[in-house]
């Protein structure tokens, strides 16, 4: 009995060790994606976006020279979550009704992720508009929603937006990375405006979930499932939602909105299927992909610009009323 009792207590504290180690692996996983003073995650990124993104002290770049040159016009709004949210707009030369809603990547900024692609948007007479995400840039927030939340947020300015410069005014939305996952989130909302008139969805995942697994058997080596599923239990109760709420595929499948799809062919950390995946299940009438060879995770616009620029001037003339 005494042996018997001896090895129920072995089992049970092997089994309580388990679940504690599967606790702390998934808490951590959590924490260092999804909380914005994480110290892991941050670091990478910032790598990232080094090799990426030019440099801000570099000057050789004429799109960099006008970006540096130029004030852009901040505005604030209160979301939901009563977070202050901060944007910047670079308005038109000219007066115009085209606002380009500009929703950056992961830990990234709206400046900082479409540096070098304002300029293009303002030379066609447009504004500019660019949101920081709750947790990013100069905006509140505490936990990242991987586009759960941003939608909503979006959404949100968008309203802001008709009632702070007019309810007949023309939107295009631009996405990229989860940016890209928020757009395409909002492409399937009812209370989408109808002033969106299209969608520029980068290098977007078709699932939170998705991603996540990917990312895990890709970059830490470790069982996806086991990591993603104790990560979620901590974003539910931290962060309040699931991450199979996060799901772009199931949202394009209800579009009525007119959407290019761009991903880069050399994508490893959003794989490139995952863009023909969303592009299948796309259910707007006009809809179009372009594939950017050789282009890395972002590096779209970067890598062939004026393929990039010619693909988005084909939907503002089918689009966008002159």
């Amino acid at each position: 009995m005494k042996k018997a009792s001896k090895a129920v207590i072995t089992s049970l504290s092997f089994a309580a060790g388990a679940v504690a180690a599967a606790a702390a692996v998934g808490y951590t996983a959590f924490n260092e994606v999804m909380n914005r003073n994480a110290k892991i995650f941050p670091a990478v990124s910032a790598k990232y976006n080094d090799k990426v993104f030019l440099n801000k002290a570099d000057e050789e770049d004429e799109r960099l020279t006008w970006l540096h040159q130029q004030t852009p016009t901040i505005y604030e709004m209160v979301n939901s979550r009563n977070y202050r949210l901060k944007a910047k707009m670079f308005p038109a030369d000219k007066e115009s009704d085209v606002y380009v809603f500009c929703s950056h990547g992961y830990r990234s900024s709206g400046i900082g992720q479409f540096e070098l692609m304002i300029k293009f948007y303002h030379d066609l007479g447009y504004n500019v508009f660019l949101v920081d995400h709750a947790a990013h840039g100069e905006s509140d927030g505490k936990y990242i929603g991987f586009g759960y939340y941003e939608c909503m947020d979006c959404l949100a300015w968008l309203e802001w937006m008709k009632e702070k410069f007019g309810k007949d005014i023309q939107i295009i939305l631009h996405g990229i990375s989860m940016g890209c996952a928020t757009v395409t989130m909002m492409s399937g909302a009812e209370n989408l405006p109808d002033n969106v008139k299209f969608i520029v969805a980068d290098c977007g995942f078709t699932t939170a979930k998705a991603e996540f697994e990917h990312d895990v058997k890709s970059y830490i080596h470790l069982p996806a499932a086991p990591v993603v599923n104790s990560a979620n239990i901590f974003n539910k109760a931290l962060n309040g939602f699931d991450f199979d709420d996060i799901s772009p595929i199931d949202e394009v499948a209800k579009a009525k909105v007119p959407m290019l799809f761009v991903h880069g062919d050399s994508d490893t950390f959003v794989p490139t299927y995952m863009v023909h995946q969303l592009y299948a299940a796309c259910s707007s009438e006009y809809k179009d992909l372009l594939l950017v060879k050789g282009a890395g995770h972002a590096e779209s616009y970067l890598t062939d610009t004026p393929a990039y620029e010619a693909k988005v001037k084909s939907f503002i003339d089918k689009f966008i009323e002159k």
